[in-house]
């Protein structure tokens, strides 16, 4: 199936996703202006009374790694599939700023005073919210494009009692609950799935095994999906800037800044990727197959500035 471009009226409501010579079309005759590059993007310049369409969003929830697809209710066509990758750092930084709030506190310098009566039962942990609040950005931002009405979520029984951890209740649970009513709170249906089945409408399909190709082969049931070309890495950017960062020598360079995704040229060859650091002649940028891939300056232009998650697009 050929990829499909997204389109939104002039008031911002999502429409149905259209051929891109169609978009191309729209765009010539001035009916419409690119919204966004990456996913691509049109905005019509005019207001379309009643949008047609309901999509349903399979999530393959991982704690690395969350398989994401998008598929069309009345024919099967997957108009989005990608993978997110899980930042795996907050439970380390969330340990470091205890370490540097105990270490003000036995200096006796200026400092908040410690905490013990405000920890409540089954809290979920930092690093568990923020994965989970990834999956509900990521949703969001989707939903800006595209009428997404249900979700079926694959989710798998783990408990710690059972495996001797000491504990009486399942973070793994408990993530996956707090997913579901955030999921609900957003008013999508909400669907869930065991890994098993999955596994079993994947070999009747004859699907690829992938957290994309799963998340779409959930929502088919069995069925075979309509996959598009184009596969999509999303990359959770941090909320907060981090302020006189030690390690970073440049917010901007040559009109280049962090995260900006880049198109370059480099042995020959044609890379896009989002910038991760800037140096002094060239930057590292992030692709889908190398987390610093370093490029000329001279040699690379800039194709999309996003202001939240960041999508590179894989074929």
């Amino acid at each position: 199936m050929s990829d499909k471009v997204f389109v939104i009226d002039a008031s911002g409501n999502p429409l149905l996703p259209t051929r891109p010579a169609r978009a191309r079309i729209l765009l010539r005759r001035g009916r419409a202006k690119v919204e966004s590059m990456v996913p691509f993007t049109v905005r019509l310049l005019r207001v379309v009374n009643d949008p047609v369409g309901s999509f349903g969003i399979g999530i393959d929830d991982g704690s690395k790694h969350v398989g994401v697809a998008i598929v069309n209710d009345l024919t099967n066509e997957a108009v989005f599939v990608g993978e997110m990758e899980l930042r795996q750092d907050v439970k380390r930084l969330m340990g470091q700023r205890a370490r540097y709030r105990r270490a003000r506190r036995s200096r006796k310098l200026r400092h908040r005073k410690p905490r013990f009566d405000n920890r409540s039962k089954n809290k979920l942990p930092p690093s568990i919210r923020a994965r989970k609040e990834s999956i509900i950005r990521l949703i969001k931002d989707m939903q800006k494009r595209i009428n997404i009405t249900h979700a079926t979520v694959e989710e798998v029984s783990f408990n710690h009692r059972d495996h001797r951890w000491g504990k009486q209740f399942s973070l793994v649970e408990i993530g996956k609950r707090f997913l579901r009513e955030q999921l609900n709170a957003l008013g999508l249906d909400v669907e869930v799935v065991e890994g098993w089945m999955t596994a079993e409408w994947r070999r009747v399909t004859g699907a690829p095994k992938s957290h994309g190709v799963d998340a779409a082969v959930i929502l088919g049931k069995g069925k075979k999906i309509e996959m598009p070309t184009a596969r999509y890495v999303i990359l959770p950017r941090r909320r907060r800037r981090w302020e006189n960062n030690p390690t970073q020598k440049y917010t901007e360079r040559f009109g280049f800044r962090h995260w900006d995704i880049v198109r370059a040229v480099r042995a020959g060859k044609r890379v896009v990727g989002c910038v991760r650091s800037l140096k002094e002649k060239q930057m590292a940028l992030r692709t889908v197959r190398d987390s610093n891939f370093l490029v000329s300056y001279s040699k690379s232009e800039l194709v999309w500035r996003p202001n939240g998650l960041v999508y590179l697009q894989a074929v």
